[in-house]
């Protein structure tokens, strides 16, 4: 799962900018304010010059949710005063109104700045961010966090903004069935079951749960552990567990003292600073380190107020009331949803526009200002608009009282229809240019002599003619995979072993050969499928994305944790059916500079295959780069037939700074002797450099990966290779 990288933090909505009954509800924490402009802050520096670590803020953001909304959902409740409907409303008018804005700038700069390849991913998270399912689309898209880049996800920071919505979409029914029930008990049995307690109960269990599932879970997956809501749940718990045992716990004689309060306070933000220093928590987060920013949230709210349990005052002398209360981080605050929303756009596509790949401090310091300016326009013309609204602020006309639950369901009416139809409008425009793309895919297959491809690499080979738009075009790359895309297994904690055949003769094969392993065995089937067609073979592939076929986990590797377990079976099988070859990818590129390599796990699943009668066909790995080959392209005009070759030589990579002059496979101790190594690297590369552009082909779909198209311009010299390396695959004549 990559992402490739989640951003991280989305204010709290519910007491969004203090007011309401978050005030009135237990007294308004004016540290809230200053903690959430102080998180904010860190999350943005994060986001600008951390490298892809995070700072804790989402966790901050997603406790201080949970204790806010609690707060003002068991006033209304144990009130009276909550109505769903309306509640909905209100909350949809904090969300919505900033987010349907940045959602449509974001489209329009995809469409302006971004690659026609990346336009349906980013409009399906434009659809699920509008619904609050962005954190699910990242789960489903197999996206993990990352640094900020060119190729980062401009809306991959709106998963926490989901994972609050779907908590705010749930937890007022929850508190409202808690208050009726409580009361009930009450009146019948007169037991001492208060409506705190009850949710306590509800809200503790479902927090240790939460929790234990996602210890469990970072161990397993961690990207999957990062996004879910499951896992993200008991940070919101926390939240409310404080805020209902805030007023009991404040008044306990050890916290009376402010100077015991401002020593907690203190430790808080200590805390929450440290954490991003201190942690990776972009690998680590919501294992068990998550506890520095959540405990740090808890700590700065349980050390606030006076003492008195109301939550009010500054406290000692000594409480870092003061400097959260300061005019700055109050003015950050109230801005703070707003910039979370802008600043990660703003920051991918900059970077998308500048094609640098990190922004200095010019740079960061520019994306910041835009930021900043978009935030404060945006709160100040549409945020505030639309809760003022709803509010019913302004004058009242004596003897009339504003209608206020009638407005909110009128918002809310109108904010969901509004959020269907931009989730609705962004996933049927994804869908379109899909097909689109797909139609275009398919006419590649028709053969082309101004694109001969790995051909004019071999001795004699066509000379290609200038002129030429290359094929597949850079925003076609992308979908130019190879077939049987669907028979690869890409579960993270999925064991199962999938097979597929391939390549089936109309009469008894010649030999059988089974494709084991990952992604880059999975790129040679086009060419493998045409030499079996002309030899004869049964071709059956088996292949597990992030598995290659090896018995042990490698440094350097990060194998899904399935893994072991896939390729145990798969070793287990190969061994049973007894092929005339296994064809694998057998040495690993590195795209930082690594020296190529043998992984000694996979000599010993060879030797299990050898000690069996089963050869090993080892193909060399193709070199790697450093960047997206079709993003380089793109950027220095490659789309234009006469800038193409310039384009080319900028993105081109030297031959020597990852491949050895001798393929590893023929010097590494534990290779057995009946592995076959076919080297085809003088077909992908010139002697010096290797381009990413061969034969006005593309070769590369992203930094790593070879095209469908280029490797079906590679069957003739794989072909040639497999004769001379592996002749018993071949009938005699």
């Amino acid at each position: 799962m990559t992402s490739p990288a989640p951003a991280s933090v989305v204010p709290p909505a519910e007491g969004l900018r203090g007011d309401g009954p978050t005030r009135r509800a237990g007294g308004r924490i004016g540290e809230i304010d200053g903690l959430r402009g102080l998180a904010l802050t860190l999350v943005v520096l994060f986001h600008l010059f951390g490298a892809g670590r995070v700072s804790g803020g989402v966790d901050v953001f997603l406790t201080l949710s949970g204790f806010l909304a609690t707060r003002a959902l068991l006033s209304r409740a144990g009130s009276g005063r909550l109505q769903l409907a309306a509640h909905y409303g209100r909350t949809l008018a904090r969300l919505a109104p900033p987010a349907l804005v940045v959602l449509l700038a974001v489209t329009a700069g995809t469409v302006l700045l971004l690659s026609p390849a990346r336009w349906p991913e980013v409009l399906r998270e434009v659809g699920a961010s509008a619904t609050f399912r962005e954190n699910w689309q990242l789960i489903g898209g197999q996206l993990a966090y990352g640094a900020a880049g060119p190729d980062a996800s401009p809306l991959q920071h709106f998963w926490s903004l989901s994972v609050q919505g779907q908590f705010f979409a749930v937890w007022p029914p929850v508190v409202l069935l808690c208050v009726v029930v409580a009361e009930r008990r009450a009146r019948r049995s007169r037991t001492r079951l208060t409506p705190a307690r009850a949710l306590g109960l509800v809200a503790g269990a479902a927090t240790v749960a939460s929790f234990a599932y996602a210890q469990w879970l970072v161990t397993v997956d961690q990207p999957i552990a990062y996004f879910s809501t499951w896992s993200r749940f008991w940070e919101l718990g926390a939240g409310v567990l404080l805020a209902l045992a805030l007023g009991r716990l404040q008044m306990a004689p050890a916290l009376v003292d402010g100077r015991v309060r401002a020593v907690l306070g203190w430790t808080g933000l200590a805390l929450i600073v440290g954490c991003g220093f201190a942690v990776d928590g972009a690998r680590a987060f919501p294992g068990p380190w998550t506890l520095l920013p959540v405990g740090g949230a808890l700590l700065v709210v349980l050390g606030s107020g006076d003492g008195s349990g109301t939550g009010a005052g500054a406290g000692s002398r000594w409480s870092p009331a003061r400097a959260l209360e300061g005019r700055a981080l109050r003015w950050v605050a109230d801005v703070s949803y707003a910039l979370y929303l802008w600043h990660w756009p703003v920051l991918v596509l900059w970077l998308a526009a500048s094609g640098e790949t990190t922004v200095g401090p010019a740079g960061g310091a520019l994306v910041l200002a835009v930021s900043v300016v978009l935030a404060w326009v945006t709160t100040r013309f549409v945020a505030d608009p639309v809760l003022r609204r709803i509010r019913g602020d302004g004058p009242v006309p004596a003897g009339t009282r504003p209608r206020r639950p009638a407005r909110g369901v009128r918002t809310l009416a109108v904010l969901a229809t509004a959020s269907l139809l931009v989730s609705a409008g962004a996933t049927g425009a994804a869908s379109a240019h899909d097909e689109r793309l797909e139609r275009e895919r398919h006419a590649l297959l028709a053969p082309s002599a101004d694109h001969p491809g790995a051909a004019v690499l071999a001795p004699g080979g066509p000379v290609p003619a200038a002129g030429v738009a290359i094929r597949p075009a850079t925003y076609l790359a992308a979908k130019d995979r190879p077939h049987l895309d669907d028979c690869a297994q890409g579960g993270i904690q999925d064991d199962s072993v999938v097979s597929c055949v391939v390549a089936t003769p109309h009469t008894t094969p010649t030999a059988r050969v089974l494709v084991v392993g990952a992604s880059h065995e999975q790129q040679w089937l086009g060419p493998l499928v045409r030499v079996a067609d002309g030899a004869g073979w049964e071709v059956t592939v088996m292949i597990k994305h992030g598995c290659r076929l090896s018995l042990s986990g490698e440094a350097g590797m990060n194998y899904p944790p399935a893994c072991a377990s896939w390729n145990r079976q798969v070793v287990d099988r190969v061994v049973a059916e007894r092929p005339d070859a296994v064809v694998v990818v057998g040495t690993r590129t590195f795209e930082d500079g690594r020296a190529e390599t043998v992984l000694p796990g996979q000599t010993a699943a060879w030797r299990e295959l050898d000690a069996a009668g089963v050869p090993v066909v080892a193909l060399r790995d193709n070199p790697r780069f450093a960047w997206r080959v079709p993003d380089c392209l793109d950027r220095h005009g490659a789309d234009e037939p006469e800038r193409t070759a310039d384009a080319v030589v900028a993105c081109s990579r030297q031959r020597a700074g990852q491949l050895a002059d001798v393929s590893p496979l023929l010097s590494t101790p534990g290779v057995p002797s009946s592995t076959v190594e076919v080297d085809l690297t003088d077909h992908l590369c010139g002697p010096v450099v290797c381009e990413p552009v061969v034969g006005n082909v593309l070769a590369y779909r992203d930094d790593d990966h070879l095209t469908g198209t280029f490797t079906e311009t590679l069957a003739p010299a794989l072909g040639a290779a497999l004769r001379d390396r592996a002749p018993w695959l071949f009938p005699a004549g």
